[in-house]
């Protein structure tokens, strides 16, 4: 079984206003666990029509204000609104979702390296034995 690219009770943080959570966790790109906030329904965590909105901290500076791309932000925003199932034709709702986003910038650039999990492999080792040359490579996990 493979390991989710995200996993929601995994949190740094959690605040929500005006019917959106924004939820600090951990997504997986390129093998790597990266800081991100997930914009969701508030309350729309266990429902199957969920889809959570990523800001990947990677890319957090398109919602800046003064050095953002408004441009990108804008065509992200229609996206968001279509996930979160809100109306598009609502000019309140785009800006209620930038301000949103934007409130918790600081956050998201303030979320930790994921902690190891249990079982997670924390290191891998090469060991190679000086007097028959034999190589043996080992993980290390975490069990705590």
């Amino acid at each position: 079984m493979s390991e989710p690219v995200i996993n929601l009770a995994q949190r740094a943080f959690t605040f929500s206003r005006k019917g959106l959570t924004a939820i600090g966790t951990w997504i997986k790109i390129d093998g790597r666990w990266r800081p991100c906030m997930a914009i969701i329904r508030t309350g729309d965590e266990l429902n199957p029509a969920c889809r959570p909105c990523i800001v990947a901290a990677d890319n957090a500076w398109i919602w800046d204000e003064n050095i953002g791309d408004p441009r990108r932000t804008a065509h992200v925003v229609v996206d968001f609104l279509k996930a979160l199932r809100m109306d598009m034709n609502r000019p309140q709702d785009h800006i209620d979702l930038v301000l949103f986003v934007q409130d918790h910038l600081g956050d998201l650039l303030g979320v930790p390296p994921r902690p190891p999990q249990k079982g997670e492999v924390v290191a891998e080792l090469t060991m190679t034995e000086t007097d028959t040359g034999r190589v043996r490579e080992v993980e290390v996990r975490d069990d705590v």
